[in-house]
């Protein structure tokens, strides 16, 4: 008993952990402040009057608005890192449907434009977002065609990082521009094949037929 008592005072004398409770929080409030205001008028003000915090919380984990976003995208949609269904068609869907379910996310699609102009006046704010991200979700893009490798899938995993914005480029330029069609599967069908193709992958590609259709349907449509 006098051990733990001891130990316990350590560990509380010794710096106090975060509430994660209070992390979700701001997590929460910054998400959904976006959702409805855009990222342009998001403040540390609102965030926290939302979150339910103070400024001294919120400053203990974050030093500006913009480091919040990339927590906010892991939360909400993590890094991709638990993605391994055996088969190397299998996980580039599984990559796709995660993106598209991202750049749908209403974060997105109503912060991208003010986030993008607030990281081009001052790129040093970009640098969250790659570190906790888009840097993970790249570098899993070269687990994923390693194992692919490994399993002979594929004679050789090549430039992952060419891979990785192959899959992602044509998503972001549907939601970064005005005027572009939506992100469906016909789109999702197309970016895998495409990378399938760059990979000089020669396997069954069958896992894809259900989004074949959909571009196959997009394309009658058009005819009409």
């Amino acid at each position: 008993m006098i051990i733990y008592v001891t130990m316990s005072h350590i560990m509380v004398t010794a710096g106090r952990p975060r509430k994660s409770s209070i992390d979700d929080a701001i997590l929460l409030a910054t998400a959904e402040l976006i959702s409805e205001r855009g990222y342009a008028r998001l403040t540390v003000g609102a965030i926290i009057e939302r979150a339910g915090t103070n400024k001294p919380a919120f400053y203990r984990r974050f030093q500006n608005v913009a480091e919040v976003v990339p927590h906010v995208l892991a939360y909400r949609h993590g890094v991709d890192t638990d993605i391994d269904t055996g088969s190397l068609v299998d996980d580039l869907i599984e990559v796709q449907r995660r993106q598209k379910s991202l750049f749908t996310d209403p974060v997105v699609t109503r912060g991208i434009a003010g986030w993008l102009a607030e990281v081009e006046a001052d790129p040093e704010l970009g640098r969250p977002f790659f570190e906790h991200y888009l840097g993970p979700r790249r570098a899993y893009t070269r687990v994923i065609l390693e194992r692919a490798a490994y399993r002979g899938e594929i004679t050789q995993v090549g430039d992952s990082a060419w891979i990785a914005d192959l899959l992602t480029g044509p998503l972001l330029m549907r939601v970064a521009f005005p005027g572009m069609p939506p992100i469906d599967g016909a789109l999702l069908a197309l970016t895998i094949h495409s990378a399938l193709d760059s990979l000089g992958y020669s396997g069954d590609r069958l896992p894809l037929s259900s989004l074949d259709r959909a571009q196959e349907r997009r394309i009658a449509g058009d005819s009409l």
